[in-house]
């Protein structure tokens, strides 16, 4: 009985021996999926009683495989969001180079209606005496100032040629007046040489009648 107990043990030994002979012979790399490692952590173990029975190093080869692996999702993972963080940052950067763009293509809009408006406002107005003045109310106001300056120089002209005739009467009148005036004086002139001739006369008269009573006087009486 012994002996047959004896011989089980050293078949199962045997039999274990070629097993974790043949698992090593087939153990995968180290970088091998985790998939694959655990099939063969599972196929390599014995089994006792519903569990398995795995050696140290296994395991913990498995479990340094399982953090490298870990680690390297985690890296993995760091990298994609400092990745996407540089993107995000990017974009950011990219819509804020638009928004700047867009403000300065609305400033330069702005400033465009803004030049067009002046444009404008240049064709449709004008400065005189530095009041700025619309060009339709400019002509309309010439035109006003020039009819009433006609309309002033027609006065002026009438005026002018009413003063002239009456100047004119009244120039003739004067020489009318002087005419008579020199006619006057000339009668007048007349009159007095005549007055003074006939008192000339008048005086020799009188001188002679002085001289005859003077005479008479100095004859004897009788």
């Amino acid at each position: 009985m012994k002996a047959l107990f004896f011989s089980l043990a050293l078949m199962c030994s045997a039999t274990m021996v070629q097993a974790q002979s043949n698992a090593a012979e087939k153990a995968p790399a180290a970088n091998a999926k985790l998939e694959k490692q655990y099939d063969y952590l599972k196929s390599s173990s014995n089994t006792w009683q519903g569990y398995k029975v795995v050696k140290i190093s296994t395991l913990d080869n498995f479990w340094r495989t399982v953090q490298a692996t870990v680690d390297a999702k985690d890296k993995k993972l760091e990298n994609f969001e400092a990745e996407a963080d540089a993107k995000l940052q990017e974009a950011r950067k990219d819509v804020a180079a638009q928004e700047q763009q867009l403000q300065t293509m609305q400033q330069n809009m702005k400033q465009k209606e803004l030049e067009i408006q002046q444009s404008m406002h240049d064709i449709t107005h004008i400065s005189v005496l530095g009041i700025d003045l619309p060009k339709q109310f400019y002509v309309l106001l010439n035109s006003g100032i020039i009819l009433a300056l006609l309309i002033a120089l027609g006065i002026m002209a009438v005026q002018h040629k009413s003063s002239k005739r009456v100047a004119n009467e009244k120039r003739r009148a004067y020489d009318e007046m002087e005419l008579e005036l020199s006619e006057y004086k000339k009668s007048a002139r007349e009159r007095e040489l005549k007055i003074k001739r006939e008192l000339q006369t008048e005086m020799n008269l009188v001188e002679d009648l002085k001289q005859q009573i003077a005479s008479l006087k100095k004859q004897p009486q009788l």
